[in-house]
């Protein structure tokens, strides 16, 4: 289902006329991926773990045609997304993180059905496909303007979007950050059923417990490689999960000389 093959982005440092309209961290260039390569299947929910800058956002952008690799490729149920970006965006359904990908001047109801419609759904088809989704997600009855929910009602909106057109593949950037435990667990049995009925999910979280309890599969992705990719049993066997998985999310110390 989603392929990624040796992908590495570099961000080029600002040089001539580009420093007098842009802002930037570094004077260097930054590496923000490292030759990553992984894969998800269908009917599986891959967890993508790191510290923060360790490039989860970035291979996120990217899987979604946001961002285009500086090399390497990705395939997303057989289309490539540089050469095939549109096809792409058809398979994929996409929740980031701090993104307003809401009308909120709309109802929930009424920004599933207009999402629904958008992406290839006939009308009747989106009304029905809202009103499930919003069962399934704890909104059926609380369908008012976007701009008067909480963050965590928005947080679920923002997922039954990214499944209104019954995308094969689901790339969430902590889609559960702004939900209580209760609302946590819930999205928690939804993605498990929805990966059970064929779905590929890449779940970026930083709640280890999630992790280990919703995800088959782990990519630890550190400095911008990937230092583990492997089952959730793996790590279980390897002295406890949190354990062995938080050893590696450790980031190397820098060389004394760039300390200095």
């Amino acid at each position: 289902m989603l392929q990624v093959d040796s992908v590495s982005k570099i961000f080029p440092r600002q040089r001539g006329i580009q420093k007098a309209f842009a802002r930037a961290a570094s004077e260097d260039d930054v590496v923000a991926l490292r030759s990553v390569g992984f894969s998800v299947d269908a009917g599986r929910i891959v967890g993508l773990v790191g510290p923060n800058g360790a490039g989860k956002t970035t291979l996120m952008r990217i899987i979604s045609t946001l961002l285009d690799p500086s090399t390497g490729s990705v395939e997303v149920n057989g289309y490539e997304s540089t050469t095939a970006a549109v096809d792409v965006r058809r398979n994929i359904g996409l929740v980031l993180a701090d993104d307003r990908s809401l009308y909120w001047r709309l109802t929930g109801r009424q920004n599933l059905e207009f999402f629904g419609v958008m992406q290839g759904l006939s009308r009747s088809d989106a009304v029905g496909r809202s009103d499930e989704l919003l069962e399934r997600l704890g909104l059926a009855h609380r369908d008012k303007l976007v701009f008067g929910y909480s963050s965590g009602m928005r947080a679920r909106l923002s997922l039954g979007r990214a499944m209104i057109g019954r995308p094969p593949l689901l790339l969430l950037d902590e889609p559960t950050r702004a939900l209580d435990p209760i609302a946590a667990d819930d999205m928690a049995d939804l993605l498990r059923q929805t990966a059970e009925a064929g779905v590929a999910v890449l779940l970026s979280s930083h709640r280890l417990d999630e992790v280990e309890n919703v995800c088959d599969d782990v990519v630890a992705l550190v400095d911008g490689g990937i230092r583990f990719d492997g089952t959730v049993e793996e790590l279980r066997c390897n002295g406890g999960f949190s354990a062995a998985l938080r050893a590696m999310l450790v980031v190397d110390p820098a060389p004394a000389e760039e300390q200095s």
